[in-house]
């Protein structure tokens, strides 16, 4: 294939060009040389398709006919593309066209592959019908918020499915998955953020969130993957660390620092690994900094109590607060409360590990900037959808696209093996066996028309 645009180069600086001097204003040329190219660009890949589906012609099966042509318009990222190609009958039949199987055009779909990717993006950035203006705001075609909802569920209804075969492949199968990198220890940080819903008496739910990194460099992450879903704590843990399992290699890894907020779901997280890996669990300090700050709301009593916490003497601390509460300085129902927690989660406040506590703004950012910033609410499978795919942009990794569906699903296979078998059975009728060879059919052959005999007969020879 040439790809020398040499010639593409010149003639659009010539577009450009009488534009720009038709206008003279550099904002209004912009404008038209947008319009007018995408106008031309959809003409040209309208017939582009069309000639394509000539060449396929010479390819056909032979005992394909062509039964007539019907015209299809998608939606492109540069707008609508209609064009005309070939519908054929084939062997058993049935419909087909090869322009859309082999470019992989989705059936009664409307939006093009690149335009499909693109208002996924779009509509995990920023609500519904800004999403579809957006993507499509140099197009004619306008684009209901509904097109970026179906369209979005349709990634998350991918990724789950994803994410459902590598929990199996992982848990049940014991495949371990093929890793990019091979860490010995990694940090793993996870909690939950509730985010709204739809419908009277449905307040919230919880989505689970879980973050992964090798080390950090100058305050940042290095090479951080993350995953998020509505699921139960089972389920929710076997995905994500199955899909973490892409990143870092599971049977490399010997240690993990676990960063999370001590309490509920995510104290199961180490019955997920195998006993050789060694988990020390961290308390997430963001937790610990604002449990002080509900005990103490003034700032000045504040004081020296962080001190000591930043000092690294937890046992001080803890004196301190027994002080005030045995002395009856502040409100000692809270003190108490927050000496409990102290004591509750000693161990992780006190162990020495690398820089964690990063989860909490990783939620505000990643989720929460999305899916409680527009004032909007989920159903549980939307936001499941919204999170799966805003920590699967946000780990660099490409949203799935659907792929064209199989030509026929399940049962229009079944009917077809059910009419070739049927063919088959016709063509052997007649056929004796000896014991040394096969006889040619006397006479025993179903009737058939002499046209009917050798259609059959080309479309067993040449079946699929």
């Amino acid at each position: 294939m040439d790809n020398n645009t040499t010639q593409l180069t010149e003639l659009l600086r010539c577009f450009c060009l009488k534009r720009i001097c038709d206008t003279e204003d550099f904002a209004t040329a912009e404008g038209r040389i947008l319009d007018d190219l995408f106008v031309s660009l959809t003409d040209a890949m309208g017939h582009a398709l069309e000639d394509f589906d000539d060449a396929l012609l010479k390819d056909k099966e032979r005992a394909w006919h062509v039964k007539d042509k019907r015209f299809r318009t998608i939606l492109t990222e540069f707008g609508d593309v209609t064009f005309a190609r070939r519908i054929y009958i084939d062997e058993c039949a049935d419909r087909r066209s090869l322009l859309d199987e082999i470019l992989a055009i989705r059936p009664r779909k409307r939006l093009s592959p690149g335009a499909f990717e693109s208002l996924a993006y779009f509509g995990g950035e920023i609500p519904y019908g800004r999403a579809a203006k957006t993507c499509f705001r140099h197009c004619q075609t306008k684009v209901s918020p509904m097109t970026t909802l179906a369209t979005l569920r349709e990634v998350g209804d991918l990724l789950e499915k994803a994410a459902r075969q590598a929990r199996h492949s992982l848990f049940s199968d014991g495949i371990i998955p093929d890793a990019e990198h091979k860490a010995l220890e990694i940090c793993v940080e996870d909690d939950g953020i509730w985010v709204p819903l739809q419908g009277e008496g449905r307040r919230s739910v919880e989505i689970k969130a879980l973050c992964a990194y090798q080390n950090k460099s100058d305050g940042r992450r290095m090479g951080c993957t993350h995953y998020a879903a509505v699921a139960k704590p089972k389920r929710f843990f076997e995905e994500a660390i199955a899909y973490v399992g892409r990143r870092y290699a599971l049977d490399r890894i010997r240690r993990i620092w676990a960063g999370s907020d001590g309490g509920g779901w995510d104290k199961t997280f180490h019955e997920y690994f195998p006993t050789d890996i060694e988990i020390t669990h961290k308390l997430d300090p963001w937790h610990l900094n604002r449990a002080i700050k509900v005990a103490w709301p003034d700032k000045a009593d504040q004081k020296d109590l962080f001190e000591l916490l930043y000092q690294g003497d937890i046992d001080g601390l803890l004196s301190v607060l027994r002080l005030r509460a045995d002395t009856g300085f502040g409100d000692r129902d809270k003190t108490r409360a927050l000496i409990t927690y102290i004591e509750n989660h000693y161990t992780s406040i006190v162990v020495k590990s690398p820089s964690l506590g990063t989860m909490e703004s990783t939620n505000a950012h990643l989720y929460a900037a999305r899916m409680k910033a527009f004032g909007g609410a989920w159903s549980i499978e939307g936001a499941s959808d919204m999170a799966r795919i805003r920590s699967r942009v946000f780990s660099g990794d490409d949203l799935p696209a659907p792929k064209r569906e199989q030509a026929f699903g399940p049962r229009d296979i079944r009917r077809r093996d059910k009419v070739r078998n049927q063919l088959l059975d016709r063509i052997n009728a007649g056929v004796q066996s000896v014991g040394e060879g096969y006889e040619p059919p006397c006479g025993s052959m179903p009737i058939l028309s002499v046209s009917q005999t050798a259609r059959e007969l080309r479309a067993f020879l040449n079946r699929e």
